[in-house]
């Protein structure tokens, strides 16, 4: 505490030794009380609960633990501006060192990752676990620690990314976060509309489109989707369209959760880390995820 002012440093002196004294004074009175022990019956008349004294290497353990917190304090700084009998500077000095040496350590190391490209950090071992430390605490909530997704929140180890898996992308997602909508098509469409297109993209999807079968939807798809998602379903990174022909499907892709997504839509956000995170934090987690995909 340097620079304590006066009245706080007395204050701070008074209230330590003030309460380590009575711990001490209550310590003892307790374990060498003179009064008998009373025992109460409780429960079922088995279990007893009394004022026995706690074992005596307990008692003598809090003793020698408060004596030596007194010895400390007289020889150390403690409390105050007190610097210790032991001190002389010697120790702040000490510290001081040790303190830069670890500050100067961490820049260069610091500096050192700031001027290394994506490709080398990714084969920086170090690097990359820190990376990885870092996508547990700022990601892992929604992407899981192993960066698989859960539903509603993309797998980043594929290479299905809705607005592109290059490093530039994959930088300004994170920096920037991302804003997708998937409008409603429910009314439109109606019900017998939603369920022809929900089933063509599903067969194309799985590969087992049939013209007599799909054929309706196929048109529907055409007339209403066709202009975000494209004419072969390969979607549109520019503004978050994803591609419908794989089988990387982020709210599901089962029959009733892809008729869901056409007919009531989908608003996805990926919120921006720039203010939360550093730049070359930003550049780890992009070399660790595209190290992935």
């Amino acid at each position: 505490m340097a620079n304590l002012p006066l009245f706080w440093q007395i204050t701070v002196v008074v209230l330590t030794i003030a309460g380590l004294i009575y711990l001490l004074f209550l310590g003892i009175m307790i374990y060498y009380a003179k009064e008998p022990v009373k025992h109460e019956v409780m429960w079922d008349e088995t279990l007893e609960e009394g004022q026995a004294p706690v074992p005596a290497w307990w008692f003598w353990s809090g003793i020698s633990a408060a004596i030596f917190a007194i010895l400390y304090m007289l020889f150390y700084p403690s409390f105050g501006n007190y610097t210790g009998l032991l001190s002389n500077g010697l120790i702040s000095e000490k510290y001081a060192l040790s303190k830069a040496a670890t500050q100067d350590d961490y820049y260069r190391k610091t500096e050192k990752l700031e001027q290394t490209d994506i490709v080398h950090l990714q084969f920086d071992a170090e690097a990359m676990k820190l990376a990885k430390n870092t996508f547990v605490q700022y990601c892992a909530s929604c992407h899981g620690v192993e960066a698989k997704g859960q539903p509603s929140f993309p797998n980043l180890t594929d290479d299905a990314w809705v607005w592109g898996s290059t490093v530039d992308k994959i930088t300004q997602t994170i920096a920037n976060g991302r804003k997708a909508t998937m409008p409603a098509w429910g009314i439109p469409l109606g019900k017998d509309g939603v369920d022809k297109v929900a089933k063509y993209v599903l067969s194309i999807a799985n590969n087992n489109y049939n013209e007599k079968t799909h054929g309706a939807g196929k048109a529907k798809y055409q007339q209403f989707c066709v202009a975000c998602h494209g004419a072969n379903l390969q979607g549109n990174p520019a503004f978050g369209a994803p591609n419908l022909g794989d089988s990387a499907w982020l709210y599901g892709g089962d029959l009733a959760t892809v008729k869901q997504s056409i007919a009531n839509g989908r608003n996805g956000v990926m919120p921006a880390h720039k203010d939360r995170l550093t730049a070359l934090q930003i550049k780890l987690l992009t070399a660790w995820l595209s190290r992935n995909n």
